[in-house]
């Protein structure tokens, strides 16, 4: 083995790396969690002990220089390759080690109270869930997979369909005291619960209605609290199919109405990444669970049993009934009456 030639230091060769790879000092600071300003130190350094500029700089936009070019290509090569051989000794080294990423609303509303199943089947395993809305960088956070929520195309990693979605009204019991609900207009009155990019204005239309989209009333940023709100009552949801099945199944929602939407775009802070959307509702891409691999590393075969289990988990659910004891979706909702006073 070779003993290599003289090199600048990793971390200015990384600074490099990434802000020539994203084409922006701000952004390469994003990315590595550190100052612009430490970028741009250790990027000035790098080019004084090279004796060369990387970068062109005009203002407050920087490009490459055709050394910065090459050198970008080297770079990236070398720190993907000690990425990689870093990530398969951590995997290697522990086996019984799984590391999962996702959503808050997945992670609490259908991963969570499903995941003990898994647990007890490998009691001797450590699994770790990360609920977070950012993308996961699989070498750096030394996660084995993801599941996350958008319009798929994702680039450099492995992709599975997990699960479609679609939305629907869904409201407490407790909403409706002595009130029937038998027809979509039977919602004028009531509270709705807006979430951020799920709106109801297309529902409204599949559902005959020539009402405006709800300007008033609880926003909620994410999707699982906006289910959790309509179980406590305080208005209807439109909510995830995902999200809201198993409080539909224990009774503490009921869907009212058999008319749903595709899920066609969700709150960008669940995505991780931000998209423009059509106006047009029927133009904009559908939106869907996806499993999210690395590109280049084996599956553990932890990880590959847990991949199973979550894709026997999603058919089940998918199979499974709505209502309790797989009765019809309930139409007309009343409370119950109060006992007679002797």
């Amino acid at each position: 083995m070779e003993r290599p030639g003289r090199l600048p230091p990793l971390s200015a060769l990384r600074m490099f790396e990434a802000a020539a790879r994203l084409g922006s000092f701000s952004r390469a600071a994003d990315e590595l969690f550190v100052t612009h300003g430490a970028v741009s130190h250790q990027i000035r350094a790098l080019e004084e002990q090279l004796g060369f500029p990387l970068f062109l700089r005009q203002g407050r936009q920087v490009s490459l220089t055709p050394a910065g070019v090459e050198l970008l290509q080297g770079a990236n090569a070398a720190l993907r390759q000690l990425s990689d051989t870093v990530s398969a000794l951590r995997r290697r080294m522990n086996r019984n080690r799984l590391s999962v990423s996702t959503m808050p609303s997945f992670a609490g509303r259908w991963l969570a109270p499903r995941i003990g199943d898994f647990i007890d089947r490998h009691p001797d395993a450590e699994v770790n869930v990360t609920a977070t809305n950012e993308l996961a960088d699989f070498a750096r956070d030394a996660v084995d997979v993801c599941v996350r929520w958008g319009p798929g195309g994702y680039s450099g990693v492995r992709v599975e369909l997990l699960m479609e979605d679609e939305l629907f009204p869904v409201l407490s019991p407790s909403l409706v005291a002595n009130r029937r609900i038998v027809e979509p207009a039977d919602l004028a009155g009531l509270p709705l619960l807006r979430s951020d990019g799920e709106d109801w204005l297309p529902w409204f239309r599949a559902a005959g209605l020539n009402w405006p989209e709800p300007s008033t009333g609880l926003m909620i940023s994410d999707s699982a609290l906006v289910v959790q709100a309509a179980i406590e009552g305080r208005g209807v949801a439109l909510a995830r199919r995902s999200l809201a099945a198993l409080a539909l199944r224990a009774g503490k929602l009921v869907r009212p109405f058999m008319i749903g939407i595709p899920a066609a775009h969700a709150p960008h802070s669940e995505s991780g990444c931000s998209f423009d959307y059509p106006a047009d509702f029927d133009a904009r891409p559908r939106w869907h669970y996806w499993i999210v691999l690395p590109e280049r590393q084996a599956d553990t075969p932890l990880l590959t049993d847990f991949l199973a289990w979550l894709r026997a988990e999603v058919a089940a659910d998918l199979a499974a009934p709505l209502c309790p004891q797989g009765g019809p979706v309930p139409l007309v909702l009343s409370a119950p009456q109060a006992p007679r006073a002797d």
